[in-house]
């Protein structure tokens, strides 16, 4: 595998929780180019307000960056989703992270994979490719029922994903430093994106990429074995300790760019 083959984005989340202020879009942006990755990632309603309100495409121009993905509230809208796969149609961006919503913890996957088929087949009609975030509290939460709403869903429409910090601290019953391996290489052919997180009990999610449980040597190994190619997000829910985002950023890149060679 060459160092082409992976390039590394940056999510808003760690700047703004989720609710980025679209005034503050151009300093997030530089500081993802400082921290050296390829691309950034928000979520869909970022995503709709910076379109709306500023020349966003022309931002990320500017900054030489991609927008690679997009988390998605799952409902069943599909106004707002066709709106939202325009948009990413329209900045080059591939993958659609659908989340939460409708796919609650008491959600039976038998109910909610025929919405994730429909979401995908939509998302196909503009080149993007739609997969589920597994994810604390919603449905999929534990290694076994994100691996059965995945195999309820239609490969041909709905595509494979793995959020490495959720997987560590949600996937119990298995020893948390594997459970993120332990899932890639039971799933592998279905993984089309990846989502690098950490996490420890001190700093939660809030933890940097290589500074928590997860066992990135075990990760980065499979992806070697595998060559995958492709995208790979980085996403912190908040700063570390006393740390800046821009700290934090670099530090999970630089972590990254060792174990991986990209």
């Amino acid at each position: 595998m060459t160092n082409c083959d992976i390039k590394v984005a940056c999510m808003s989340l760690m700047w703004g929780k989720g609710r980025l202020p679209t005034e503050s879009v151009p300093a997030w942006l530089d500081d993802v180019v400082a921290a050296g990755y390829d691309g950034a990632a928000v979520f869909d309603r970022e995503l709709l307000r910076f379109t709306q309100e500023m020349d966003f495409h022309g931002l990320l121009t500017e900054h030489n960056l991609a927008l690679v993905s997009v988390d998605y509230t799952i409902d069943r809208d599909s106004d707002r989703l066709r709106r939202v796969c325009e948009l990413m149609q329209s900045l080059n961006a591939r993958h659609l992270v659908t989340i939460g919503g409708l796919a609650t913890r008491d959600t039976d996957p038998a109910e909610i994979a025929p919405l994730l088929n429909e979401i995908g087949e939509t998302a196909l009609v503009y080149g993007v490719h739609a997969c589920y975030h597994n994810h604390t509290g919603n449905t999929g939460e534990t290694l076994e029922e994100t691996e059965k709403l995945l195999a309820l869903t239609d490969p041909a429409k709905f595509f494979g994903f793995l959020d490495t910090g959720h997987a560590t601290k949600d996937f119990v019953g298995h020893s948390a430093e594997k459970r993120a391996a332990m899932f890639l290489e039971r799933n592998w052919d279905r993984i089309d994106f990846l989502e690098f997180k950490d996490w420890a009990e001190e700093h939660d999610l809030c933890t940097e990429v290589g500074a928590g449980v997860c066992d990135y040597e075990a990760v980065f190994r499979i992806l070697k074995e595998k060559a995958y190619s492709g995208w790979i997000t980085v996403e912190q829910n908040g700063p570390m300790g006393h740390k800046t985002p821009l700290e934090c950023a670099r530090a999970s890149r630089d972590f990254i760019r060792s174990g991986l060679g990209v």
